[in-house]
């Protein structure tokens, strides 16, 4: 929450791979009372998109006023390719808002569409970290 705090407003965290918890949290820290604080005394929305068959994210009409003409800071909880983000910066865009930020808990990224990634854990912090595509994936040797 420090890389946003004093130099970001957030309007809405937009919440992927189930990360509701942790961005009501860093909304939580966001919002705090400090004079740095950027956000101090503000509510900041926590939502999660709608995902279609097609992979597609969208918002619901309840959930688009809380996109539309606002700062959206996009939390995922790992990030390999970058596609599902991608997906969601489009997503933000679409309807009208603007992404301030991209966290997570890993990426192996450094930056999306030209957004840097804030992350905890890095891919220096996974030595064995691999990312296979669907099919070419590691398979235990045959007992």
């Amino acid at each position: 929450s420090t890389y946003y705090y004093a130099d970001t407003v957030v309007d809405t965290i937009l919440c992927l791979d189930g990360t509701e918890v942790i961005g009501a949290c860093l909304a939580d820290c966001l919002s705090k009372a400090d004079i740095l604080n950027m956000n101090a005394h503000k509510s900041i929305y926590v939502v999660t998109p709608e995902i279609t068959n097609s992979n597609q994210i969208l918002f619901r009409d309840n959930v688009q006023r809380m996109v539309v003409n606002s700062q959206v800071l996009i939390l995922a909880t790992s990030i390999t390719t970058g596609k599902t983000v991608r997906r969601a910066i489009e997503a933000v865009e679409y309807y009208g808002g603007t992404v301030c930020g991209i966290c997570s808990v890993f990426s192996s990224l450094d930056a999306i569409n030209g957004i840097e990634v804030k992350t905890i854990f890095e891919q220096e912090d996974l030595p064995d970290y691999q990312a296979c595509r669907l099919g070419d994936g590691i398979h235990p040797a045959a007992s």
